[in-house]
């Protein structure tokens, strides 16, 4: 029984789906927006929401090392601070998703992911 269990395994052991993230986050900070499946979108949001919150705070030593290694650019750290800024109004709900249509190969339902005040 899966009772109690939030994540979703996309066909991944816990290894890969870390890396998944990762990767997903680092190409949604450098483009801005991104095409995935439904499922990893979903996923991406919990990911990385959490971490523009924590952005958020005062950029303290424990902080920095935090979001350093859940990212996988020390690069994006930067990005990171920027979107923060730019959402420091802002409660929640940093990222826009968009249903696009299934693909023709395995009827995949696609979603575009955004950041919602990218500057």
């Amino acid at each position: 029984m899966r009772h109690k269990h939030s994540n979703r395994i996309l066909g991944r052991n816990s290894h890969n789906r870390k890396q998944l993230m990762q990767n997903l986050t680092s190409s949604l900070l450098r483009h801005g927006a991104i095409v995935t499946t439904e499922a990893k979108a979903k996923e991406l949001r919990k990911h990385v929401e959490p971490l523009i919150t924590r952005a958020k705070l005062e950029m303290t030593l424990a902080n920095r090392r935090l979001l350093t290694s859940r990212l996988l650019h020390k690069e994006d750290l930067d990005t990171l601070a920027e979107i923060a800024k730019a959402n420091s109004k802002r409660a929640g709900g940093y990222l826009r998703l968009t249903h696009l249509p299934v693909t023709r190969a395995d009827s995949a339902p696609q979603m575009r992911v955004e950041l919602i005040d990218k500057n």
